[in-house]
């Protein structure tokens, strides 16, 4: 008689269901969706997340190789999780997919127990419960009507300077840096720590939005909503930042100290709260945000809190652990570490190792950074071309050194997205919004960079209201990018305008940038218009339609006239208020 192993298959966003696996055969899967997750619980060994023989996280290794309509195959890493709903004892393992092909899939499980198999891939170990255990579910179409990212598919790094979407269009990030403690968050279980509550917020959840504890959900989930009704679309946050700045966010189960040691046990990890976490992960991506995981921070204990700073047994738990349980959302990327060059230097060949490592485990292959302190120039010619790094997490207040690196990295044949992700120590703060948005955020973006911003309340923040203004700019000048630009195409251009106006910043005399593709479609951003000079045509057969946009409004004004090239061209007054900044768009 064939063992029946019963698993739950659940789609999380439109409902769940429970179906029967006997032999190859799954019953009454349904609804399940493209893009959508899709959660396998199998019933296995009695377990407990303090136990230690076995270890439930170190000691047994599930995967589960998922086979699509067209032959693609996904190895995706499982993990051990309590009882299923929340609890840290119990005998559920758990695997989260998120196919991308509609038809029938097949999927067959390996689970295997052994000493620290988790974390050595060359180890066989021995079947155990439900290992070799096969099933099949079918997959409809994309449901347009999802909210957040799942009708647009993963968001990918595709060998160009912006990350796209597999069912959509390209995405430029205008995020959040801070706090970088985001889960730091008094309502998350085991968190003794804790310094944010986000009170300011409470206001922002809605009806239908997740909750657990009887509202201690509450806070965190009104501020990615206060966020994403700002179309802020990224967050950036450590899972563990034992021995840094905050001292508060860990994965793990046991008691620790917080500064950091080595006797803190860092193999056990606390069920609950990580499903607490992905509770808030999953809104995020439901709201368009998108997660910037930040796996290690600057200061030395922390770099050596896992394995002395080393690739071992601490170090590849983490990591599998978080890409197990997190991976399968749509859009996300795993940085390294934040200044991972200072007090305590990794090294540029142990971030190659270690993102060589989550390239290996990652079954969706999610885009990897690294963030680094000290001048560019002296930090990422180890970096530009190399292949495990896609995406360049820069700390400078110099936007210049988007369009040179983007440059050097493509030249390499490594086209890297780069991120201005730190303007440390010039933080965003109620004050300098209109310069922010006139040395940073325009020129930024007319490099053809990405960009989050850090706030001046740094670990402190609580209220994000505080900083609408800046919001307001990151808006503007994206729905300005998204919605007039094929700006996946478009390159800085130098040596493109004269006689034109500039501004003085903190930082130096910011002048008028150009963000083009050549004959087809150019914006100029001044930012400072008294004087807007001559863009240079020569050579540009045609004429162009040319209209004024406002980036403190973010809308159009004035009206449109007729440009034509095949020489210097000048470009004439702005609508009003001219000490201020202004775009011109010219498009064919």
């Amino acid at each position: 008689m064939k063992q029946l192993i019963r698993i739950g298959i659940s789609c999380m966003l439109f409902g769940g269901f429970f179906t029967l696996l006997k032999g190859q055969e799954v019953l009454n899967a349904k609804n399940l969706a493209k893009w959508e997750p899709v959660i396998i619980n199998f019933k296995g060994p009695q377990a407990s997340s303090a136990g230690n023989a076995p270890n439930p996280f170190l000691d047994y290794r599930l995967d589960v190789v998922f086979t699509g309509p067209s032959g693609k195959t996904y190895k995706v890493p499982g993990f051990y999780n309590g009882d299923g709903k929340g609890n840290n004892a119990g005998n559920i393992w758990t695997v989260r997919f998120a196919p991308d092909e509609v038809g029938k899939w097949s999927f067959q499980v390996l689970f295997k127990k052994g000493d620290k198999i988790a974390v050595d891939a060359n180890q066989k170990g021995s079947s155990v419960a439900f290992d070799g255990k096969r099933g099949k579910f079918q997959v409809d179409g994309v449901r347009k009507s999802a909210p957040g990212f799942y009708p647009l598919g993963r968001l990918q790094y595709v060998g160009k300077h912006y990350f796209k979407f597999a069912d959509g269009g390209y995405w430029l990030k205008g995020g959040a840096d801070s706090p970088e403690d985001l889960l730091g968050y008094v309502g998350f279980d085991n968190t003794p720590e804790a310094t944010h509550k986000y009170e300011a917020h409470i206001r922002d959840w809605k009806p239908g939005d997740p909750d657990w504890g009887n509202g201690k959900g509450k806070a965190i989930i009104g501020a990615l909503n206060y966020l994403a009704s700002q179309n802020v679309n990224s967050i950036y946050f450590l899972p563990m930042n034992i021995g840094g700045d905050g001292k508060n966010v860990w994965p793990f189960l046991g008691k620790v100290h917080r500064s950091g040691k080595p006797e803190n046990d860092n193999l056990h990890y606390d069920v609950t709260k990580l499903s607490q976490w992905d509770t808030v992960f999953t809104h995020a991506q439901r709201k368009g945000l998108f997660l910037h995981f930040v796996l290690s921070e600057a200061e030395e204990r922390n770099k050596r809190e896992l394995d002395n700073a080393e690739l071992g047994v601490e170090r590849k738990l983490y990591y599998r652990e978080m890409i197990a349980r997190f991976g399968y959302h749509l859009a996300l990327q795993w940085n390294i570490c934040e200044e991972y060059n200072l007090q305590y230097d990794l090294t540029p060949d142990r971030v190659k190792q270690f993102a060589a490592y989550i390239q290996q485990l990652d079954p969706y292959k999610h885009p990897v950074a690294v963030h680094h302190a000290s001048k560019v120039d002296n930090i990422w010619p180890h970096f530009y071309d190399e292949r495990l790094i896609q995406v360049a997490s820069f700390q400078t207040r110099k936007p210049d050194n988007v369009w040179i690196w983007r440059k050097k990295s493509a030249e390499a044949g490594n086209p890297q997205v780069i991120g201005l992700d730190e303007l440390f120590p010039d933080v965003a703060d109620e004050k300098n919004v209109s310069r922010y948005r006139r040395e940073y955020i325009w020129p930024i973006y007319m490099a053809g960079g990405q960009t989050e911003l850090i706030l001046a309340e740094l670990l402190k923040t609580e209220d994000f209201r505080k900083y609408e203004g800046h919001w307001a700019n990151l808006r503007h000048a994206r729905s300005f990018f998204e919605g007039n630009l094929p700006f996946w195409e478009m390159h800085h251009m130098r040596g493109m305008m004269r006689g034109e106006d500039y501004y003085e910043g903190i930082n130096g005399v910011c002048f008028s940038t150009v963000f083009a593709k050549p004959g087809e479609v150019y914006a100029v951003y001044f930012p400072r218009a008294r004087q807007t000079g001559e863009l240079d045509l020569r050579g540009i057969s045609g004429s162009f339609t040319a209209k004024w946009y406002n980036p403190r409004e973010g809308s159009f004004e004035g009206p449109e006239k007729r440009i034509t090239g095949g020489d210097w061209v000048a470009l004439g007054e702005v609508p009003s208020k001219p000490e201020n900044d202004w775009v011109l768009l010219l498009k064919k």
